[in-house]
């Protein structure tokens, strides 16, 4: 009996609304989340739309089942600019700002943990373990604070006496309190002892709501970073969980500096095509129960047509060609798909086609958005590419993007930063964001990426470009900016 695709749901985009109606029933254990859960990495770093909070939701809600506490913190989109209005900068009064988000990180963190086992596992403090019960009803429940107002107010009380009017005896003094964490540092037995009897585990997601490239901003991811460092180590019982997209995981000078130190606790989010399929094929079979026993591809096949004719490409491939391997963007285009789909067996080419162009101009001026800070207006820089052949030889390419760094082309406002670089420096920029892909040697694949003749720094990160002769744009962006067959 035909399936009524009318009725396919594929979720949700956002992990915080799908968790709790499908995301626990098809979220699909890709191996990055395998290697993540698996092992002791407390770091998750991936693309926007990469899964992150996906794996996040699912670790948590699995966590909570086992009967472990949970403690879920997602900073609230105002935090940054609210930060940066009411702290002092680091120049104005010299105030060591990343010691003292450290310190505040760990006071919020300490604060979180002691409040959580106060309300669900209360009756572990008897005896010696009932003073933490004690500091939490004399100093936490009486404020009526969010988490970030926990950590707001602890900054604050550092800055008022690094530049404020203290006397040096006293200055010293009242800081050493607050920097060794005194009036919690009591507190640390009883932690460790009803930490040998239950698991506590903190998951800091969504770091990059809001963020606004600021001072306050970087060091406050920084201090994060430096805090879950300290709290994993009282206990294997007691884990602090971080994702972090990757743009600002690689380009935070302050977490970079401590990014040796932490590199055997990272996982990077990677997706390839196959697990692609798997994971919309979960949410097809979730919809359609009777295809739970189909492949991946049968259930793909029942919804969608199996081939691309005029294209001369699977559908799948098609589609997932026209994404940076991330479960969003290909959740969003089959989704498009579907509002275009009107009657049939299958969505159709045309179906496919007609929400390719609305996707196309989405994932083009996502992209631009997602390196909003880095690189300012990146669209009028793509605009450059429009109605030009979509292939380029190295040296056509070279040649554009050498009158562009010299100002023979505009670009309108991403001059400002554009007309600062070499012509090198804004081809590897092109293919570090995805907008690039490139003509791979046979011999310098892997095996996963060897049917594909161009591949992007998604695929394969670590390449010279130098050794590349032939680029191509990104298939996701060809409808929108007109681009010509090659």
């Amino acid at each position: 009996m035909p399936l009524d695709i009318r009725l396919l749901n594929l979720g949700s985009d956002s992990a915080e609304r799908d968790i709790t109606v499908g995301l626990s029933e098809y979220f699909y254990q890709n191996s990055t989340y395998q290697k993540f859960f698996n092992s002791d990495k407390t770091i998750l770093v991936g693309s926007r739309g990469s899964g992150k909070s996906a794996i996040f939701k699912y670790m948590a809600a699995a966590e909570a089942r086992k009967g472990h506490l949970v403690i879920e913190l997602s900073p609230e989109e105002y935090s940054y600019e609210l930060l940066s209005q009411y702290l002092r900068s680091e120049q104005e009064g010299s105030w060591g700002k990343q010691s003292s988000y450290s310190v505040a990180w760990q006071y919020l963190l300490y604060s979180l943990v002691f409040k959580k086992i106060s309300e669900e596992k209360r009756g572990l403090l008897l005896g010696g373990q009932k003073d933490i019960y004690t500091y939490v009803v004399n100093n936490l429940n009486s404020q009526d604070l969010n988490s970030i107002g926990i950590l707001f107010e602890y900054l604050k009380r550092l800055e008022q006496i690094k530049v404020g009017n203290h006397e040096s005896f006293q200055k010293s003094r009242e800081l050493q309190a607050l920097y060794s964490l005194e009036e919690i540092k009591d507190l640390q037995p009883s932690l460790e002892a009803i930490l040998r009897k239950t698991r506590i585990k903190i998951f800091v997601d969504e770091l990059d709501k809001g963020w606004d490239n600021s001072e306050d901003a970087k060091y406050f991811l920084a201090g994060l970073f430096q805090a879950s460092q300290k709290l994993n180590r009282i206990s294997p019982n007691l884990r602090v969980y971080i994702s972090i997209r990757q743009e600002l995981f690689d380009n935070i000078p302050q977490i970079y500096e401590d990014a040796q130190k932490i590199r055997e606790d990272v996982e990077v989010i990677r997706w390839g095509k196959a697990e692609l399929l798997e994971l919309i094929g979960l949410r097809i079979a979730h919809c359609f129960p009777e295809l739970m026993q189909q492949t991946g591809q049968r259930r793909w096949n029942s919804i969608f047509t199996s081939t691309i004719s005029s294209q001369n490409s699977n559908s799948i491939d098609y589609i997932i060609d026209r994404t940076q391997h991330r479960p969003r963007e290909l959740l969003q285009f089959c989704k498009l798909c579907l509002d275009y789909y009107s009657e049939g067996k299958r969505v159709e080419e045309a179906s496919i086609f007609a929400a390719e162009e609305v996707y196309s101009e989405q994932k083009t001026k996502d992209l631009a958005s997602e390196y909003r800070f880095k690189y300012p207006c990146l669209l009028d820089l793509f605009e450059v590419f429009r109605g030009r052949k979509e292939i380029f030889e190295k040296s056509d390419l070279e040649y554009l993007l050498l009158a562009i760094v010299c100002g023979e082309i505009d670009v309108d406002q991403a001059a400002n930063w554009v007309l600062e670089i070499d012509y090198l420096e804004l081809k590897k920029l092109l293919w570090q964001i995805g907008f690039l892909k490139a003509k791979v040697p046979q011999k310098m694949r892997n095996a996963s990426t060897s049917h594909g003749a161009y591949l992007g720094h998604y695929e394969l990160p670590t390449i010279n470009l130098e050794n590349i002769d032939h680029f191509c744009v990104h298939p996701a962006f060809h409808s929108f900016l007109s681009l010509r067959d090659g």
